[in-house]
């Protein structure tokens, strides 16, 4: 039997992670599995200790508590690793607290994955839910290209995913602290990952829903967080083997591409186009920004 542990990061917002935990409680299960559920809450002051707490005499799997005092998504990430494995577990799942899982959601990741061997990682399909009143032009920008199942990915999110414990085992594989509130640590883990022959799949009907709040349906929200990557995509670029010339080159030229792009369709009145362009020249910038050193501190401020 197969043990697999859910594990959900959370910071001072217990509403979502209310909402979370309850579409996990209502999933089925894998067959022949056993599943537990993995709250890290990384916040010092233990603020979510009480609540979680509230929930395990009626939550009908096991529900593990853990406080992470160090601030800083990879640390809450890398808490949820060394409880998977003191459980034992074979796999271990990360999705956000402001996400709910579909009933079947668990189910399709866990019969893919053994479908694939067992030793792949699976990563989920995730679709937003936009605060109504949100612009078509933001909208369009949420409304991603869904990637078909079984398409091979260099990369992933840990935002709805399983991986095998092996990656972390046997690969010794931990999420990068040394910039804690930085941004892409999970980007660079999956990529380390499939240098090391780790393969990743992606897995549609494997679906959790994201609440959006009002404060990310922005095209400023948006710009920050392309740029952001940006500065992962640095990393990923210069790991690649290609000179810092280069990269930075090539990135000024496709920012003032797109530049031009969006101020031409901005002008135009093509809101939809302007986006797209503008968030491309915004992912440039921050690869330039990459090279030159940048960081940013992407988890300073949490969105209730």
């Amino acid at each position: 039997m197969d043990t697999i542990a859910v594990c959900v990061c959370t910071f001072q917002r217990e509403a979502l992670l209310e909402a979370c935990l309850s579409s996990v409680a209502a999933m089925a299960l894998p067959a022949s599995t056993a599943v537990h559920v993995v709250v890290i809450d990384n916040d010092a002051q233990a603020t979510s200790r009480d609540f979680v707490e509230s929930l395990r005499g009626r939550f009908p799997l096991p529900l593990h508590y853990e406080c992470e005092p160090r601030r800083g998504i990879p640390c809450a990430r890398n808490r949820a690793i060394e409880v998977a494995h003191a459980l034992k577990a074979d796999y271990f799942v990360f999705i956000d607290d402001d996400e709910r899982v579909e009933p079947n959601w668990l189910v399709s990741l866990a019969d893919y994955c053994r479908e694939k061997g067992g030793q792949a990682v699976i990563h989920g399909a995730v679709e937003p839910m936009l605060p109504e009143g949100t612009p078509a032009h933001i909208q369009a920008v949420y409304q991603k290209k869904n990637r078909p199942t079984g398409a091979r990915l260099s990369t992933c999110a840990t935002n709805n995913v399983m991986v095998p414990v092996r990656v972390t085992r046997e690969l010794n594989l931990r999420f990068d602290e040394r910039n804690p509130l930085a941004g892409g640590t999970d980007t660079i883990f999956f990529t380390q990952a499939v240098r090391q022959g780790i393969e990743i799949y992606e897995c549609r009907e494997a679906l959790v829903r994201e609440t959006i709040p009002a404060s990310r349906a922005t095209l400023g929200w948006l710009s920050k967080r392309k740029y952001r990557a940006g500065i992962t995509e640095a990393w990923r670029k210069r790991q690649g083997g290609r000179s810092g010339f280069s990269i930075v080159l090539s990135a000024l030229l496709q920012c003032l591409v797109e530049g031009i792009k969006a101020g031409v369709t901005g002008l135009c009145g093509l809101k939809h186009l302007r986006n797209r362009f503008w968030l491309k020249a915004c992912r440039s910038a921050g690869v330039m920004a990459g090279m030159l050193g940048a960081k940013v501190d992407s988890y300073r401020k949490i969105d209730s």
